[in-house]
């Protein structure tokens, strides 16, 4: 028996309808290619700071909640591709923006390895760095402390995320917010 594959226009309406396995269809149909999409727009810089998982992610939850909303459907015979394209774009590009501010421009960013620790830095700044280091570290959530330790001791994501048993976006998360607590500790200390 031959099952013929629904169309885009029969999911996108069992999705507004609540049926979750819809969903998941339309999410297998089209994940890989957007993910292949997403990575083609992303430079080098751009893949260093963010991945393309989230950006997809982002586009699906977009493209679930406008077919909830009544926002986007699929034209009779036609396909969610281009709209899935559009999105895609203007996603990857909006992510670039975001991490192009002068707050956090990821283009500024320089090993540690590479800073000349002697005439860059006295001993003096060092220690006030380790102090500001020490007071973010221990502001943190007792979570968080412990997902920030894993890391520095070279853990990568997924195993950290084995050794709490939370999910690899979970720690993803935690590690954004304990990067962007640090960034805004240390450029306050640099305003003040």
């Amino acid at each position: 028996m031959i099952v013929k594959e629904r169309s885009d226009q029969s999911l996108v309406k069992a999705v507004r309808e609540g049926d979750e396995q819809s969903a998941a269809e339309l999410y297998d149909r089209y994940a890989r290619r957007v993910l292949g999409l997403v990575h083609s727009q992303m430079s080098c810089w751009l893949q260093s700071v963010t991945e393309p998982e989230d950006i997809v992610q982002s586009i699906f939850r977009s493209i679930f909640r406008g077919v909830h909303g009544k926002s986007y459907d699929a034209p009779p015979g036609d396909t969610l591709w281009n709209l899935l394209a559009v999105i895609a774009v203007r996603k990857t590009r909006r992510r670039a923006t975001h991490y192009r501010a002068e707050r956090r421009d990821a283009r500024r960013n320089v090993p540690l390895d590479s800073v000349d620790q002697e005439s860059d830095l006295d001993s003096s700044q060092f220690q006030h760095l380790e102090l500001d280091l020490r007071q973010v570290v221990n502001s943190l959530r007792e979570s968080d402390r412990a997902i920030l330790l894993a890391r520095i001791q070279g853990y990568t994501v997924e195993e950290i995320g084995l050794k709490i048993g939370r999910t690899g976006r979970t720690v993803e998360r935690s590690l954004q917010r304990i990067r962007q607590q640090l960034a805004d500790h240390l450029l306050d200390e640099t305003d003040s």
